[in-house]
């Protein structure tokens, strides 16, 4: 997809989504004019790096234009969200969006991300599937190294109780 069509499409409020070499999206709402409203570390123009997006505890909130943010990275339209919530009206969105531009705030990659905040701004609630995904693995992995150190154990025991019997 041409970037400057996708750009040519956004309407206010809409959602940018912005793959990002490493595996994670940035995300932006779109406000008008080829600007965006985003969650980013200070001093940094465009998005957050991955270093920062693992380890920042304190994010601003930027606007800034769309090329600017995106770089020479591919974006697109998503409000793949409105099919299991009502955004907010339009104008509601871009006064939260317009009033929020200037703030620190806290940044957890899991808890508090850039997907985090735009979901706010649009259906008022703040979610983040990429930072779900994450939680997921996490939660996964905990309980297969548990599993493992199960398994270890027991067999660690039945070793010792074998020795034991000899």
């Amino acid at each position: 997809m041409n970037r400057q069509k996708s750009a040519f499409k956004a309407k206010p409020g809409d959602l940018i989504e912005i793959p990002r070499t490493g595996g994670y999206k940035h995300w932006a709402l779109y406000i008008l004019h080829g600007d965006v409203v985003h969650l980013t570390s200070d001093g940094t123009s465009g998005d957050v790096s991955f270093q920062f997006s693992s380890s920042a505890k304190v994010a601003v909130i930027k606007r800034e234009p769309l090329t600017e943010v995106t770089r020479s990275d591919p974006f697109y339209v998503n409000n793949s969200s409105d099919t299991r919530y009502q955004a907010l009206p339009v104008d509601k969105i871009i006064k939260k969006a317009k009033e929020s531009i200037g703030r620190r705030v806290h940044y957890d990659v899991l808890k508090e991300n850039c997907e985090h905040f735009v979901n706010g701004l649009r259906y008022d609630k703040n979610i983040s599937y990429q930072a779900d995904d994450a939680n997921l693995v996490i939660g996964l992995g905990s309980i297969v190294t548990a599993a493992v150190m199960g398994v270890g154990a027991i067999l660690t025991f039945l070793w010792n109780v074998g020795r034991n019997l000899k």
